[in-house]
């Protein structure tokens, strides 16, 4: 192992700026931002929690830095990844590797199921750690809580794994919006093709012996124990209301991304489900959803409403579409793109193609000829400034290079704060009825609906904790 270990728990020259751009504070005050008594521009060492599926697109990043320490819950996983990295001590059991190299540990990146997403967080945040984890960024609202408040106090490096909120389509998409492009939103849309999961499971499949090699325990993590079965370990865990969070928590926290940046919603009035088909009974998600958002007024922006479909419901398309000569052929009418955003305003409407806030247009394309050419040469007042990548912008706060809060997905100012939102609409499909709603004080961010509040957070297992 590497003889660099560095103190993350960080001193020396404070900050009292918030990073540039920021979308909107919700818990955190402007407060210090901590930098290392070292040079900022030396390396730190790092941990990965979960090395395979997504988790591996978190390997080279930590390894740009000092890789020490790799866990994973699948051994045949963590050897394979050792193998390209064989200074970093091997885990599968998060827990222990804070307990034996936190004080080697200066950042760790998280990318295990959701459902343990938040209780490994938190290890990190308490013991001074910069904290980068996938997204959603909890399993439940009461975790992602938790973490903003954890994340503020502590001060330390933490971003999201929302990656296309470094891009500059997204950006742009804001701009947009708080320009006045389109004029007062009145409606968005957003939908996407997931689950590529199984859901709308009625019954458990039948427990089977643990396969060798895998810490079950450490997967079941702070979840309610269950026998090992088929349709969890490895990606499908996704649909099941114990460990995932849906396609709302798989794809939220980027197809919607832009409308969180751009709206700055908060909590909403209340949440409805519109549409359910396939069921997934007391256990799983529904194939298909559709449900809405009603937000208020907040200050000189009217309320609006946000649809979510999944399972590749989509919305109507609009007539600037199906009409627009240019994206028409043999006679044949446009299609809605696969996923995407709609936005919908009192000038005019925003076509976002993609779930990453891709090739964001004013339709139909005449309009967004004439937009172009009426701010050419023009620098709006609302322009965030170009990332340097999702990665890198979590690095260099880890390093101590920009302040605490620099990563614009950091879990006080932001992910905290769009995950809870987008659990409310989880919330929904897991009660499963079509007509309810789940009524919020919006100025308090707090569930009213009695039913729903059962879905706020759960007890964790015995040996884990939030």
């Amino acid at each position: 192992m590497s003889g660099l270990s560095r103190r993350q728990f960080l001193k020396g020259t404070l900050f009292t700026a918030a990073a540039a751009g920021a979308a909107h504070r919700i818990w955190a005050e402007e407060a210090p931002a901590i930098l290392s008594t070292k040079s900022p521009n030396s390396k730190i060492n790092t941990a990965c929690i979960a090395v395979g599926g997504r988790g591996g697109a978190h390997v080279g990043p930590a390894a740009s830095q000092n890789l020490v320490a790799i866990c994973d819950v699948d051994e045949g996983r963590l050897n394979k990844c050792g193998e390209g990295h064989p200074n970093a001590r091997k885990f599968t059991d998060y827990r222990k590797m804070f307990d034996e190299m936190g004080k080697a540990i200066d950042a760790v990146f998280i990318a295990t199921p959701d459902h343990n997403h938040a209780a490994a967080s938190m290890l990190a945040i308490t013991s001074g750690k910069a904290c980068y984890t996938e997204k959603p960024l909890t399993w439940s609202i009461q975790e992602a809580r938790a973490l903003a408040e954890a994340a503020a106090k502590y001060k330390v490096a933490t971003q999201m794994g929302n990656q296309g909120h470094a891009n500059q389509g997204n950006r742009r998409i804001v701009e947009w919006i708080r320009d006045g492009a389109i004029g007062e939103v009145k409606e968005v849309h957003s939908w996407t093709n997931r689950p590529v999961w199984p859901q709308g499971i009625s019954e458990r499949p039948a427990s089977k012996p643990v396969p060798a090699g895998l810490d079950w325990e450490s997967w079941i993590g702070p979840a309610p124990f269950r026998d090992y079965h088929d349709g969890l370990h490895g990606f499908a865990w996704r649909g099941w209301f114990d460990f995932g969070c849906g396609a709302i928590g798989d794809m939220g926290c980027h197809t919607w991304d832009n409308v969180f940046w751009s709206m700055q919603p908060d909590y909403p009035d209340y949440v409805e489900l519109l549409e359910i088909n396939g069921s997934g009974g007391k256990e799983t998600f529904a194939k298909q959803t559709k449900f809405k958002w009603v937000f208020p007024a907040k200050d000189k922006r009217p309320g609006f409403t946000a649809y979510w479909y999944s399972g590749g419901m989509k919305p109507e398309i609009p007539e600037e579409l199906a009409t627009d000569p240019t994206r028409t052929q043999n006679g044949k009418k446009a299609e809605m793109p696969g996923t995407g955003n709609l936005y919908i305003g009192t000038k005019g409407k925003l076509l976002v193609q993609g779930d990453y806030g891709d090739s964001p247009r004013l339709i139909p394309e005449k309009f967004m000829q004439e937009y172009g050419e009426a701010t050419k040469g023009k620098t709006s007042p609302n322009k965030i400034e170009p990332s340097p990548g999702h990665h890198e912008e979590f690095l260099q706060a880890a390093r101590g290079e920009k302040p605490w809060n620099f990563p614009k997905s950091n879990f006080a100012d932001y992910a905290g704060p769009i995950t809870e939102v987008m659990l409310l609409g989880a919330i929904v499909e897991k009660i499963g009825q079509v007509g309810f709603k789940l009524e919020c004080d919006a100025k308090a961010r707090k569930i009213k609906t009695k039913e729903a509040l059962a879905y706020y957070g759960r007890e964790y297992r015995k040996g884990w904790k939030l």
